[in-house]
């Protein structure tokens, strides 16, 4: 069995975070997950140092373009199939100058081309949300000599992040020609109030509700799931209160669209899995 997950998002989204998590979680004894490590893979060094700076709970260097691992592979297994997954660890920078520049480079189109399932990382602290002209910062709008001086729009930074998604994702769609499956995990899911009570794709309704809708009227494009994910365990300038949870695995949470609360990274996999053989 081959298949290959694409990960995608903008910078800050908590893609290199998942990895240092997810590769901990397939190393550690702690606890049982639902997927485990047959073979390690290529660049296995590089996931090393993730897992260690997520375990001392250091800030991660975000993926900068030049500084990219376009080849990262695992070999998991759920005791009974061997999964063989390519998790590309690229730059934020990467899929905005899609969106900025409306140009794709071709190894990038290759990867997206031969995915089996797409995950795009959204970090709930930055979605960026459109507003009133009365509600625009005073930078958009200075007033010189009685004239009113705009600033240059800047695509990436300006445009509300749900706007952003839809157009990758339709660029996507027009690439693959076919049914999508798509995984999105809101990163930094400890700062949701009350987290473990909210339903991810409800948040996904109601805080990016253009994206919701593109989603649930594009059904025979799109095959959506949808999670929250505290990867980290809590915000990195609370390391210490983090450092005491005894069993590090511990400080991850995921919420599914069931509301069921696990501490196993692996799960997001296994079920994406489940979903592109049919089950």
């Amino acid at each position: 069995m081959n298949k290959r997950i694409f990960i995608m998002g903008a910078p800050n989204a908590g893609k290199s975070t998942y990895l240092a998590a997810l590769w901990y979680s397939i190393n550690q004894k702690d606890i049982k997950t639902k997927m485990s490590l047959e073979k390690m893979g290529n660049n296995s060094s590089y996931l090393y140092s993730l897992a260690r700076k997520w375990l001392d709970i250091e800030q991660l260097e975000r993926t900068v373009i030049g500084q990219e691992m376009p080849e990262l592979s695992i070999l998991l297994t759920d005791g009974h199939n061997s999964l063989e997954l390519e998790f590309p660890d690229l730059s934020g920078e990467t899929f905005q100058n899609i969106y900025e520049k409306r140009e794709m480079p071709l190894e990038l189109y290759e990867k997206i081309v031969n995915s089996d399932a797409i995950l795009y990382f959204v970090n709930v602290e930055n979605i960026y949300m459109p507003e009133f002209i009365a509600e625009m910062p005073s930078t958009l709008r200075d007033r010189a000599d009685g004239e009113v001086q705009y600033r240059e729009r800047k695509p990436c930074d300006d445009d509300p992040t749900q706007i952003q998604i839809i157009e990758l994702l339709q660029a996507i769609s027009e690439i693959k020609k076919k049914r999508i499956d798509l995984g999105i995990v809101f990163s930094a899911w400890d700062l949701i109030q009350n987290m473990d009570t909210v339903n991810p794709r409800n948040y996904l309704e109601k805080s990016m509700n253009m994206l919701w809708q593109y989603i649930e009227s594009n059904k025979d494009r799109y095959y959506t799931s949808v999670w929250g994910v505290s990867a980290l365990g809590g915000k990195i300038e609370d390391f210490e209160e983090l450092l005491k949870i005894d069993m590090a695995v511990n400080r991850i949470k995921v919420v599914d669209e069931n509301i069921n609360i696990s501490h196993d990274v692996t799960s997001i996999i296994s079920e994406m899995v489940g979903e592109l053989n049919g089950n």
